[in-house]
This record gives structure tokens, sequence and C-alpha cells, in this order.
């Protein structure tokens, strides 16, 4: 688990958060207590942190002006 740290620089740090959390099992209410972000919000920056490590490991480019839900439309678009 230690050689996908890396994969987390350069995420927002409460996303990189998330996703370590997520990654190590914790369950999301206490996720999102530590974070102090809803359910619904906390799921949305992880899926967002996904998709941006996603999109890196992959060799893709976004454009840093979408907003998350447009990102995870995006990679979303690119499986179909």
């Amino acid at each position: 688990m230690e050689e996908t740290l890396g994969w987390t620089v350069g995420l927002d740090p409460i996303d990189g958060k998330i996703v370590w959390l997520r990654a190590s099992g914790e369950r999301w209410k206490s996720i999102c207590w530590t974070v102090g972000l809803q359910r619904s919000a906390a799921h949305e920056h992880w899926l967002y942190a996904l998709c941006v490590i996603a999109f890196r490991l992959n060799g893709r480019r976004f454009k840093r002006n979408l907003s998350k839900r447009e990102v995870i439309e995006l990679a979303g678009s690119a499986h179909r």
C-alpha cells in the first residue's frame, strides 16, 4: 500500500485523506466524522480523487477548471 502513497500527491488534502482512509478499510461514518463532510459530499470527493488518479496513471489530461462532477462524468464516459 505504501507504493500507492505517491498517487495521492497533488490531490486536495481532504481528497487524499478520504482515499487513504477508504483504502485502509475505514467505514464511511468515521471518514465523514474525520473530514467533517456529509456522506454524499465525502463520496463525491472520493470518486473525484479516484478519477484524477486514474487519469494520471493512464496518461490522460483534463482541464483543471472542470467541476468535480464533470471530471467524474468524463471518467465515466471513457469506459463507454
